[in-house]
């Protein structure tokens, strides 16, 4: 008879909050390297250094949610989705069209969007672990530190680069 490993038990039990989890890592890896990206692009010294902060703190994020998963017996991505690699190539097109800052902010702004409705589907997951749902609603905190505020999430007040 054969023995069951009880971690791959216990990733069975997990497997809902390990894809939940996946899935915001790869998003948020993907707005990390966004933000990179602006900041490699920008012409403001403002907006390089506001961005480059904001790509750490995704950084910072992802690093607290592949703990989680790991701590639930997932093996945690490390890339990005196919679908925000080709949002940057297009957005790397663009910029080089149009050279300015705003395509850039616009291009945040989208992506800050689409990123965050893509955390609160998650948060208002009904068959999310409770502990699960508690780590993801303190990652989102950092993600969304002016909940409410949608229309001027581009950066923080403190980054002086409010719209």
């Amino acid at each position: 008879m054969a023995r069951l490993d009880i971690t791959d038990a216990h990733r069975r039990d997990h497997a809902h909050d390990i894809g939940v989890l996946n899935r915001l890592i790869e998003v948020t890896l993907d707005s990390a390297e966004g933000y990179r990206d602006a900041a490699r692009d920008s012409h403001d010294p403002g907006r390089k250094l506001a961005y480059g902060r904001r790509a750490e703190q995704r950084d910072a994020v992802v690093q607290s949610l592949q703990n989680a998963l790991r701590d639930l017996g997932g093996h945690p991505g490390d890339s990005g989705s196919l679908l925000g690699k080709a949002h940057r190539a297009f957005m790397d097109v663009k910029h080089a069209l149009l050279r300015d800052d705003d395509t850039l902010d616009g291009s945040i702004r989208n992506g800050e969007s689409w990123l965050i409705d893509t955390w609160e589907v998650a948060l208002n997951d009904p068959d999310l672990g409770e502990s699960t749902r508690h780590v993801i609603r303190r990652a989102f905190d950092v993600i969304d530190p002016y909940p409410g505020d949608r229309e001027e999430h581009l950066l923080p007040p403190e980054d002086g680069l409010r719209a």
